[in-house]
């Protein structure tokens, strides 16, 4: 796929040791986390609509065939899903490529009776998924599937959860669309001897660090002032911003997850509205989460908030550069994204907490309200546009280059305040219909999608993941760590969102 290879590895490294190349910064950055058990796994699930022919129990050996065959068939398109990991507690770990994957191990099917709660059984599923830990990272990729099918139904739900240093959110969108397309034209099945998939013997080309593909370039003054932020004593962490409400634990580490879904002709008009006040689904998810937070916590607990969004680096890549013919950046499964931040002042959530005082909270949001919240939104995608237009100029990614041992930083980092309150994630549409002419009876189709990640304990507060599939729900997961707040508030923060946001889609 990639042509780029490095000689020294293959001389050394790659027909002895099978080595490859170096985790990138950023994976390293992931890899800390997870072995220092800071953040666990990231998933995306999809509702599969099947062919009428291979549903019923007389059918499901054929089904269980040609779902494990196309899955064999996208790991094979994407070499990050066929590596495991060398010395992953050291500064240096290095990617390892496998002789053969037992799909055993990886890929696992729930037959659900008649009478089970097929959406109950996939929240369960979900939840015990993300907080899994990989076993034999050097010998085994970081990643496993689960499929729920209930028998009698045209339909089944495949959840894919991974770990971050193989790949970054996108990634899991770009892995199920993958997965349709062999859905779709996979006619020759995979030979899976003891469910046992061979992996190509020769070097594998990974994708290539960012850091490798272009310039990430950084002021000085960028550079000083983000190494202040990071070093400074602790008298200097009073910024009111900060997320001291909900402060870092490392332990018990255990991920509450919740997911509501918001439907299609409700979306439509939601959409509608953003576009009338210059605002974005994700941007206004921002805002939507500063109202609530504002209104469940007290101004001397929290007079101030920073949130982030995740932000897709791929636009920045080119197609096909110089040394690495192949590469295609919108299909590439890897490390490639970045954090945008925002920070909302004292005086606009004291704003906001006016507002709210003179409002029943269980009714509609008040007009004073959701101005402030609008212009939060409006505010929030005028930075992220910004960011866009900058690129990855004075971008944390192109920093990363400046940390000598990830495990260290992440370890000091967890003795800090918490600096965000949320974290907002959106990976868009993913378009899984057939055309119109196709016959539904023998068509593959997806009529769901699910994005949701662990809790990440040195990250924000709540993590915010948005997913939708072309003319579908629009799907929303929060996040959080158990430890750090009471049940009740995130689950009063989850009914918020979907409240208003379909107060704001009916209006």
């Amino acid at each position: 796929m990639y042509e780029h290879r490095n000689k020294e590895d293959l001389s050394r490294g790659v027909t002895k040791l099978k080595l490859l190349r170096q985790l990138s910064n950023n994976e390293m950055y992931q890899l800390a986390m997870y072995t220092l058990d800071q953040y666990r796994g990231t998933s995306v699930s999809c509702r599969y609509e099947i062919p009428r022919h291979l549903v019923g129990v007389n059918a499901r050996p054929q089904l269980v065939n040609i779902v494990e065959s196309a899955i064999s068939s996208t790991v094979l398109e994407h070499p990050i899903l066929q590596v495991g990991i060398a010395d992953a507690d050291s500064k240096k770990p290095t990617w390892v490529q496998l002789d053969s994957l037992d799909l055993n191990c990886h890929v696992t099917w729930r037959i659900l009776d008649p009478f089970s709660d097929f959406e109950d059984s996939l929240k369960e599923t979900t939840a015990s998924q993300l907080d899994a830990t990989y076993l034999e990272i050097d010998k085994r990729p970081g990643w496993r599937i689960v499929v729920l099918y209930q028998d009698q139904t045209n339909f089944m739900e495949i959840l894919f959860t991974w770990s971050h240093p193989h790949a970054d959110g996108m990634s899991g969108k770009i892995f199920h669309d993958s997965l349709y397309q062999n859905f779709k034209t996979d006619t020759k099945q995979q030979n899976l001897e003891g469910h046992t998939l061979k992996l190509p013997e020769s070097a594998l080309s990974l994708p290539p660090p960012i850091e490798k593909v272009i310039k990430l370039p950084v002021d000085l003054s960028y550079a000083l002032k983000t190494l202040w932020q990071e070093f400074r004593p602790p008298f200097f962490w009073r910024d009111p911003s900060l997320a001291h409400w909900a402060p870092i634990r490392i332990s018990p580490y255990k991920t509450q997850y919740r997911v509501f879904t918001v439907e299609n002709h409700v979306l439509s008009k939601l959409l509608t509205a953003c576009r009338k006040r210059k605002a974005t689904i994700t941007s206004l998810f921002h805002g939507l989460a500063l109202v609530s937070l504002a209104s469940n916590l007290e101004e001397k607990t929290a007079p101030a908030f920073q949130s982030f969004t995740a932000v897709n680096l791929r636009r920045f890549m080119p197609s096909n550069p110089p040394n690495y013919q192949g590469l295609l950046p919108d299909r590439t499964m890897g490390n490639y994204v970045t954090l945008q931040n925002h920070k909302f002042s004292p005086v606009t959530v004291a704003q906001i907490r006016s507002g709210l005082a003179r409002t029943d909270m269980s009714k509609k949001l008040p007009v004073e309200v959701l101005d402030h919240m609008w212009s939060t939104a409006t505010a929030v995608r005028a930075e992220i546009v910004q960011k866009l237009k900058i690129g990855v100029k004075n971008d944390h990614v192109g920093l990363m280059k400046f940390v000598g041992d990830w495990r260290v930083q992440m370890t000091n980092t967890a003795q800090r305040p918490r600096q965000c309150s949320w974290f907002v994630t959106n990976l868009g549409v993913l378009d899984a219909i057939p055309n119109s002419a196709s016959d539904q009876s023998v068509t593959w189709s997806i009529r769901r999608a699910q994005f949701a990640v662990s809790a990440e304990t040195t990250q924000a507060a709540l993590m915010i993941s948005i997913m939708t599939v072309a003319e579908g729900r629009l799907c929303v997961t929060c996040s959080w760590q158990d430890c750090i707040f009471d049940t009740s508030f995130g689950e009063h923060v989850v009914a918020d969102l979907e409240r208003w946001a379909v107060q704001l889609g009916s209006d």
